[in-house]
């Protein structure tokens, strides 16, 4: 059996690991140039953001890498726990991340262009539940995903 099913915890570094094979996988599916593999892309373009997010996520509150339940937690820790071990909602990641939304601002006053709308406007689109879609995607919205989602990456690096 592919030991990629064990279930484990991973380290930022990791997480960024695996945000930049998926993104090579996601800019395959979308290379074939056929619709049917656009749902596919744009899947897993999300997912390079969910794991970019979560990485920053681990980098903030260092002791999320630590923690292997919230219990005995404040509130607000154990939402921070949920976010990072449970969720897949990428918009309430990213109000966790504060710093984000300064390097993405600061990136923009030196002439990179709506970084901060990008980012959100994936987040804000992208959902887990598109793995069980049975509407199917335009190769050209793929498209247009990933090159937004390949400019914001460089950024959540």
């Amino acid at each position: 059996m592919a030991q990629i099913f064990a279930k484990q915890r991973l380290s930022s570094g990791q997480l960024r690991a695996v945000s930049d094979r998926r993104f090579d996988d996601a800019q395959c599916l979308l290379d074939t140039g056929k619709t049917a593999r656009a749902n596919g892309a744009m899947y897993l373009g999300g997912f390079v953001i969910e794991c970019l997010l979560k990485a920053h996520l681990l980098d903030a509150y260092g002791w999320l890498q630590s923690a292997r339940s919230p219990e005995g937690r404040s509130t607000s820790e154990q939402r921070l726990w949920n976010l990072c071990y449970r969720s897949h909602e990428l918009d309430e990641i990213l109000d966790k991340l504060p710093n984000v939304a300064h390097r993405l601002q600061a990136a923009e006053r030196e002439g990179h262009s709506r970084l901060m709308d990008g980012l959100k406007k994936l987040c804000g689109q992208w959902t887990i539940y598109a793995r069980y879609s049975p509407r199917q995607a335009d190769i050209e919205d793929a498209r247009e995903f990933l090159a937004r989602l390949k400019e914001v990456k460089k950024w959540l690096r």
